[in-house]
């Protein structure tokens, strides 16, 4: 088991900021951006899904193909509206573009509903929700402390998507993916929340070991459930 790196050691008056500055974006991740995303979503145009008619025969192939097919814009208003986007709206702007363009959120969520047919286990398809230490970053904290991506078991590791890159990392656990993959290396979780690709909500926890040991719990539960796409 791989050691995971701590939050900086910070003055009393940095350590008090930083904690009121993720349990501030614990509580509207939980409770306002899933539910403001349905209403917004109902404002945006639609379309059949999935609006491509792209195959991939291997995980690989579809990490190229990411690559020229989405591409990452910051949200309305300099982040006020950040919402998930749905199925339909996402076809919606392949029919007319081309291409998907949202933000990290939106880039994960299109990921997570792709990735079905190569995942070890569909229901282990995790949108993880990372709050990052914002002390780490050189520059622009509040742009990039707060990130979502994609987790997923592939072939007997945990594998990440950020955005447009597949990364070629493997991990041994959930947690390790989560933590050390390339875009958090170096800064270290101050909580997570995980989602199954639906948004609907597994657990959220500030440690990711323990966050972990939630999900296992989640995972074996639904092993005694059917599979729907």
């Amino acid at each position: 088991m791989r050691e995971l790196p701590r939050p900086t050691p910070q003055p009393p008056h940095r350590r008090l900021a930083r904690g009121a500055y993720w349990r501030l974006l614990a509580l509207v991740f939980r409770w306002g951006k899933a539910p403001f995303s349905k209403i917004w979503g109902r404002l945006e145009p639609r379309a059949e899904w999935p609006g491509h008619d792209a195959h991939w025969d291997s995980l690989e192939a579809y990490g190229r193909w990411l690559r020229s097919h989405v591409r990452w814009k910051p949200d309305r208003l300099g982040g006020l509206i950040d919402v998930f986007p749905s199925r339909e709206t996402i076809a919606a702007q392949f029919k007319s573009k081309g291409v998907f363009e949202d933000d990290c959120d939106g880039l994960a969520y299109f990921s997570g509903q792709n990735l079905i047919q190569f995942a070890d286990d569909p229901n282990k398809i995790t949108l993880v929700t990372v709050v990052l230490d914002p002390y780490t970053f050189k520059e622009k904290p509040l742009l990039y402390a707060a990130h979502v991506i994609v987790a997923f078991p592939y072939r007997g590791k945990w594998r990440i998507i950020s955005n447009d890159a597949l990364y070629p990392d493997e991990f041994d656990s959930f947690a390790e993916a989560v933590q050390l993959n390339p875009y958090c290396r170096d800064h270290p979780v101050l909580w997570a929340e995980a989602r199954d690709r639906d948004l609907h909500l597994y657990a959220a926890d500030a440690d990711l070991r323990a966050l972990e040991r939630k999900l296992e719990d989640v995972w074996r539960k639904k092993q005694d459930l059917p599979f729907t796409a």
